[in-house]
């Protein structure tokens, strides 16, 4: 199903679609204007800066859409289900560990720009840490629990991308609350 063009987020959403599937460097223009149900003069229209704004464009989405994932890490209320309530998100967002990370799929060819991801990572580290300081450990050990928790369902995301097993993606989100709120384990 083509995505109404007239709709910016829609657009930009298939456009990352794209992207998700075929890398950066697999995303072509021709692949990028079927997405979008669009001419390429008229995603160029849409578009002036080419793949590149496209990218920026994608990532901009992405980070909104995180934005919204994260914000129950920065809200009030008891840390664990804080961090129940962001891997929720991240499964929705994630489609149960079926979609895959637009993160990985840009940043893995040598023409990936991984300042783009690293902000929607740092965006993540910042949230996971807060939980995790929130819950009583060190600062040291808030961001180091932060980082083992992306590295999880980065990971998990990775095989289920190249497996279809989610197995790995499921276990890293259920475990995401115990990760982040028991300082005694870090």
């Amino acid at each position: 199903m083509k995505p109404d063009a007239s709709k910016h987020e829609d657009l930009v959403d298939a456009l990352g679609d794209v992207f998700r599937r075929y890398g950066n460097e697999g995303s072509s223009i021709a692949r990028l204007s079927e997405a979008a149900g669009l001419k390429r003069s008229s995603l160029y229209h849409r578009f002036p800066g080419g793949k590149e704004e496209i990218v920026e464009a994608v990532v901009d989405r992405a980070a909104e859409r995180y934005e919204v994932v994260l914000a129950p890490a920065f809200s009030d209320g008891p840390p664990r289900e804080r961090a129940a309530q962001v891997a929720k998100g991240l499964d929705d967002y994630y489609r149960n560990g079926l979609r895959p990370c637009l993160l990985i799929a840009l940043t893995v060819s040598d023409d990936g720009d991984r300042s783009l991801a690293g902000s929607c990572i740092e965006a993540w580290a910042t949230a996971f840490t807060r939980i995790a300081a929130d819950a009583g450990f060190s600062p040291v050990a808030a961001e180091a629990a932060a980082m083992d928790a992306i590295a999880a369902i980065e990971g998990g995301l990775v095989i289920s991308s190249t497996s279809g097993k989610t197995a790995a993606y499921e276990r890293a989100l259920a475990t995401l609350p115990d990760r982040l709120t028991n300082p005694k384990d870090a």
